[in-house]
């Protein structure tokens, strides 16, 4: 089978490295793109979203959440280079519901924020409902 591989990177640490895939789907800024073997090579800005590697007859498929970034296609890897990065079992819903809570908490009372606040915080809160809704899947 055609397989690539993958590599999800953060700042502060490397969250997989050589994941083999058949596809991947990736949360861009313009829509969700996938990626199959011998795609054209792209460089693409990340959203914040649900980024999955399906890997075919004898890998498992991973999840992950990532906030914004790059992913870079070349040959057969792809890097996803992003903020921040949880694969989806390690999804802390109590601490993700503590963190959308608190934004929208913040939000609430904008009328004191500069326009950089409030994005920071909408973004906050737009993390913690995506790894919210991962969360709820993998319990399933």
């Amino acid at each position: 089978m055609n397989q690539f591989t993958v590599d999800v990177l953060t700042p502060n640490k490397v969250i997989a490295r050589d994941v083999p895939a058949v596809s991947l789907i990736i949360p861009t800024v313009r829509g969700q793109i996938n990626v199959l073997p011998d795609h054209t090579h792209i460089v693409s800005r990340l959203a914040t979203g649900h980024l999955t590697a399906f890997g075919g007859a004898g890998d498992n498929d991973r999840s992950f959440t990532v906030s914004y970034g790059i992913c870079k296609v070349v040959g057969n890897k792809v890097s996803i280079l992003c903020n921040t990065c949880e694969e989806d079992h390690e999804i802390d819903a109590e601490r993700a519901q503590l963190a959308l809570d608190n934004a929208n908490s913040v939000l609430k009372g904008s009328e004191n924020l500069t326009d950089d606040d409030i994005e920071k915080y909408q973004r906050k809160a737009e993390r913690a409902q995506i790894r919210l809704q991962i969360a709820k899947r993998f319990k399933k």
